[in-house]
């Protein structure tokens, strides 16, 4: 009995693949504030089998499982868990590919920038003009704007 668990062991550790996905980037909603996205970066390690393959299958489904959770539940060791294997179940189901573990490696999280919080830290610095169209005239002098 031992013998043969064994000769599983190598026969796995043979076939087996490991792919490293860095600094992938994903933006999640908040449960509490659904205004807000956070930008998510996240470094993993991927254990399986034919992994090399198929490592775009496997960057497709982390990139629609991430989009599946809340910034909150990346954030708990429960969650962490619940991400890991609803990713294994979903490249399993819908490419065939075994992922025997996923390793989380890093997970930084940073706020996302609004459009407005851009454009007023421009201002604010002097490099946006109050009248939008004195500014599009300037650029383009040849340019008629109509209001």
């Amino acid at each position: 009995m031992k013998k043969i668990a064994l000769l599983l062991m190598v026969a796995n550790l043979i076939f087996a693949d490991v792919i490293e996905v860095e600094k992938f980037q994903s933006d999640l909603f908040s449960k509490y504030n659904t205004n807000t996205l956070k930008k998510v970066e996240f470094s993993l390690l991927f254990d399986g089998r034919d992994l090399k393959e198929n490592r775009y299958k496997v960057i497709d489904a982390l990139n629609i499982v991430t989009s599946s959770f809340y910034i909150e539940d990346i954030l708990t060791s429960k969650g962490k868990e619940r991400f890991k294997s609803t990713l294994k179940k979903y490249v399993a189901k819908k490419y065939a590919v075994d992922i025997d573990d996923v390793f989380i490696q890093k997970i930084s999280i940073k706020d996302s920038v609004s459009v407005d919080a851009f454009i007023k830290a421009l201002r604010d610095e002097g490099y946006c003009k109050e009248n939008p169209t004195k500014l599009k005239k300037n650029i383009f002098e040849d340019v008629e704007i109509d209001n």
